[in-house]
């Protein structure tokens, strides 16, 4: 019989794959939030690591028409010089942003020289590349400015020149055009930092939503890490008709309760300090309950009308420099 504790941490978030153990791979969708804080990473409040150049990434502006929204997508190569840590990340957006997402390409020559295509501001189809295992989730946020710093010694890894995908989305719901658009600095870790671990997030979905009209509704489910890891800090993501997210840490034996959220525009984003452990065939169970306030059936999907149910952990593995991101989309 399993068992339930509670016991108040502050977690990160993370993905599987069907049939709930997570594998290497990438994920898609996630957004930045509010902070709570209890050490670990910080939220804003200035790296431990020591920091030297910054690179600064720019999704050029772009108009959203009334009563619309866009998804749009440009890819960059990372012009970075040499291989870099990545210490701290800071985003600024304009327009009424769902979120703003980066993502890094896995798969293929990852360092080949976009195109003039690619590299110009276009609609897309959202984390594509994530759920397709090609890319991995890096960044997100659904504020106008958002600061992450990286816990003491740790650091996200990119290869000089990394085909790294800047998202946005953005819905318009004045009566004018208004303009999107976003900035993206990467603060790099300095020459005498000393990084003992590679950071990713970790990416968990869960797409069996079926929200009956005017009903409320929770669904629920986990998924497994494949290798031993240390999680530093939890996110949620939902759509508008998210009323509460939760999420517990799994094992075979007992779940203990670590985050609720319940704003989802501005999800709590908390930290872990010390990290929290997870061992191989452990992971996170994370719950979504909505209010279908409208009229009609709704289920999972990429436009604002839809829904999702993901969470996001930032995490590292604990016995090696580097593993493969960890990614859990169910029932993908």
């Amino acid at each position: 019989m399993r068992r339930w504790s509670l016991l108040a941490l502050v977690v990160v978030l993370g993905a599987c794959d069907e049939g709930g153990e997570s594998t290497g791979g990438g994920g898609s969708g996630g957004s930045g939030g509010d902070a709570a804080t209890t050490g670990g990473g910080d939220e804003g409040g200035g790296t431990t690591n020591p920091q030297g150049e910054t690179i600064t990434l720019t999704l050029e502006s772009f108009d959203v028409e009334p009563g619309t929204e866009r998804q749009v997508c440009k890819t960059i190569n990372l012009p970075a010089g040499a291989d870099v840590n990545i210490v701290q990340m800071r985003s600024e957006m304009q327009g009424t942003s769902h979120h703003f997402n980066v993502y890094k390409v896995l798969e293929g020559d990852v360092t080949a020289p976009v195109t003039a295509e690619e590299s110009t501001v276009h609609d897309c189809s959202p984390a594509a590349e994530q759920l397709n295992g090609t890319a991995a989730y890096i960044f997100g946020s659904a504020s106008p400015e958002r600061i992450v710093d990286m816990p003491e010694g740790i650091g996200f890894h990119l290869l000089d020149g990394q085909r790294i995908i800047l998202e946005q989305h953005v819905i318009n719901a004045t009566p004018d055009v208004i303009q999107g658009g976003a900035t993206f600095d990467l603060g790099v870790a300095a020459d005498d930092a000393m990084i003992e671990h590679h950071a990713d997030i970790m990416w968990l979905a869960n797409w069996s939503i079926f929200l009956p009209a005017a009903q409320e509704t929770t669904i629920t489910e986990h998924c497994t890490v494949p290798y031993d890891v240390e999680v530093f800090g939890l996110m949620s993501h939902t759509h508008a008709l998210g009323t509460h997210f939760s999420i517990e840490k799994w094992t075979d034996v007992e779940s203990t309760h670590l985050y609720d959220s319940t704003d989802w525009a501005h999800p709590v984003y908390m930290e872990l300090g010390p990290a929290l452990s997870l061992s191989t065939g452990e992971g996170f169970e994370w719950s979504c309950t909505y209010t279908n306030t409208t009229d009609h059936n709704v289920m999972a999907g990429q436009n604002s009308t839809d829904e999702m149910c993901m969470m996001f952990a930032y995490a590292y593995p604990k016995d090696s420099l580097s593993a493969d991101p960890i990614q859990c989309n169910k029932p993908l």
